[in-house]
């Protein structure tokens, strides 16, 4: 039966799933295990035994979507059920399975003599000093830039720095200019300790957003692998992995220019502009907030195929990806919280049919 209930609804579902299956203590065998299901059961039958008997009564208070979320319910909890009790048995025989915790905010910094400071580990203040500029760890993590006026007349050839985040970090950092950058899962931002001349130019592999600090007499510009985006003081996201067959610059807040050595493309805050293999660019409307659903702490997908969602997956718990046999044909819709454990994030993806198999470090696709 296709389920009829809305993305609210079925979040709900979904929200109640992973709370439970975080939360639920483990009995200490099967016996009592079975009795505390058996309760569930009846919770959830009452359920839908009362939304039957709305129905012949002829007062439908909850309405076809509702119905639908019940019957989403029941699907889930079988999957929750043999979940617990799979786990309760690993228990007993003392078999561990393999599960991962969500990333978390580490970065390396690398200063331009070539030194480098792990954020994570460092304390927060004062980490470096270089040319005259502080640099220090903020009281939320931040990494930022404090220029004295005095290194600016003196600077003359200027070191250039680099952040950079691992599979399975994230990262902010304020730049010498005041802009914020958030730094995603696998990316790496390059960028000078002071900006001179008539541009602020930074360069990024991987994927980051901007909120860049306004400055009409110092353009900014990000350069990626195929494409250079022009701003003066906006608020952007721009996805540029190598690992995937396109990049995208999507606009939040002002406007922007998109461009490489062959087109240009202006665009309007709700629009993006893409970047194929062969590094041509199209303009077409965004979805704002799955493209930022990262920088929010979610997985968020709309009708994204399963090598999207698991290059995402790969990146934030730092796993490899092998698909055996014919790739899956499925699409998926919905949001995850990126809090969750790997575990949970599978579970999920398994109620649309795909199957996975977990190895250490490894998560195989199975036809």
């Amino acid at each position: 039966m296709k389920c009829k209930c809305t993305p609210e609804e079925k979040g709900l579902v979904e929200h109640w799933y992973l709370s439970e299956s975080s939360k639920q203590s483990l009995p200490d065998d099967l016996e009592d295990f079975s009795h505390e299901k058996m309760q569930m059961w009846d919770e959830i039958s009452e359920m839908s035994d009362l939304q039957n008997r709305r129905k012949r009564s002829g007062i439908i208070l909850w309405g076809t979507s509702i119905a639908a979320a019940v019957l989403l319910i029941f699907s889930i909890s079988n999957d929750f059920f043999i979940e617990k009790e799979e786990a309760l048995i690993s228990k007993k025989e003392n078999v561990q399975p393999f599960d991962k915790e969500a990333g978390t905010n580490k970065a390396v910094l690398t200063l331009g003599d070539g030194s480098k400071i792990i954020l994570d580990d460092a304390l927060k203040g004062n980490i470096a000093t270089e040319g005259g500029i502080s640099i220090r760890k903020s009281s939320d993590g931040s990494i930022v830039y404090d220029i004295p006026e005095l290194a600016v007349r003196n600077s003359k050839s200027v070191p250039y720095n680099t952040i950079e985040t691992p599979k399975g970090g994230k990262y902010q950092v304020i730049l010498p200019d005041g802009s914020k950058v958030w730094l995603n899962a696998g990316s790496l931002l390059r960028f000078p300790a002071i900006f001179t001349g008539t541009e602020r130019n930074v360069e990024l592999s991987g994927e980051a957003y901007f909120e860049v600090a306004k400055n009409i007499d110092l353009p900014f510009n990000v350069r990626t692998k195929n494409m250079n985006i022009h701003v003066t003081g906006t608020q952007f996201n721009v996805m540029a992995y190598n690992d995937e067959n396109y990049s995208a610059a999507t606009l939040v807040e002002g406007s922007v220019q998109v461009s490489n050595p062959a087109q240009k493309f202006s665009i309007k805050p709700g629009e993006q502009v893409l970047a194929n293999e062969t590094s041509r660019l199209s303009k077409r409307e965004a979805d704002i907030e799955e493209t930022i659903a990262w920088k929010n702490g979610l997985f968020q997908f709309n009708n994204s195929d399963i090598h999207t969602v698991m290059n995402q997956i790969s990146r934030w718990y730092d796993v490899s990806i092998e698909y055996r046999g014919r790739v899956p044909e499925k699409h998926f819709g919905g949001y995850i919280s990126r809090d969750s454990k790997l575990s949970q994030v599978l579970k999920m993806l398994e109620l649309s049919g795909v199957r996975f198999s977990v190895e250490e470090k490894k998560i195989i696709v199975l036809p």
